[in-house]
């Protein structure tokens, strides 16, 4: 009668070792190949936001060009000469009127993909892909009279949060967080149209692809 002899201890401990040493070489290159959800994100919602305040500054309807065509010392009305995000006055879009402080707010905020249901404030929004948008820093963030310094002007920042209400919710300069470990990055938005991501966002930077040519 034929007897099968099993494994040793020994052999079982090398075999073992093996499979330790493999795993550990592989991992590695394994966790290279996985796409980074936030590096996705980023570059997503960076796209968004350019598509959006591109769509926004070349709509003569919204925000006419108007600047040469009045010059202040002759008496001119302000708005007259107002040019890009520089003008606030009330325009109708899709039978709503958007005018003020939050004319740029609210005219974003309706170009967004909004998830039913999950507005807490008028702009704070989560869209149906996750990302929560903070448009609250573009409300009366700067006043549109200081025509010397329009085309450096920002009218405000978006605080974008790339898995919403997920952890760790903070900047990669916040504390906890760092380059690695990060969910929220800001855009400054510019009166001409321009858009840059903050420089104290580096790592965000860095993940999205950065084209601020919009119009000049």
């Amino acid at each position: 009668m034929r007897r099968f002899r099993g494994f040793t201890l020994t052999e079982l401990m090398v075999a073992l070792a093996v499979i330790g040493i493999i795993v550990a070489v592989v991992t590695p290159a394994i966790v290279r190949m996985r796409p980074n959800k936030t590096k996705m994100m980023v570059k997503k919602t960076f796209y968004t936001t350019e598509q959006i305040v591109s769509t926004l500054i070349n709509d003569q309807r919204l925000y006419p060009d108007m600047h040469l065509a009045c010059d202040l010392d002759e008496g001119a009305v302000d708005y007259e000469c107002a040019w890009g995000f520089d003008y606030d006055e009330s325009v109708r879009h899709e039978g709503v009127d958007y005018v003020g402080d939050d004319k740029f707010a609210g005219l974003f905020k309706s170009m967004l993909n909004i998830k039913s249901g999950s507005a807490d404030d008028d702009y704070v929004v989560t869209t149906n892909d996750g990302v929560t948008w903070d448009l609250t820093d573009t409300i009366g963030a700067w006043d549109p009279g200081h025509r010397s310094s329009v085309e450096d002007a920002g009218i405000g920042t978006i605080l974008i949060d790339v898995n919403g209400a997920d952890e760790p919710n903070c900047l990669q300069t916040d504390s906890g967080c760092d380059e690695e470990n990060f969910d929220q990055y800001r855009i400054e938005i510019l009166a001409n149209g321009k858009m840059r991501i903050n420089e104290n966002d580096s790592k965000a930077a860095e993940f999205a692809t950065i084209n601020t040519s919009i119009r000049d």
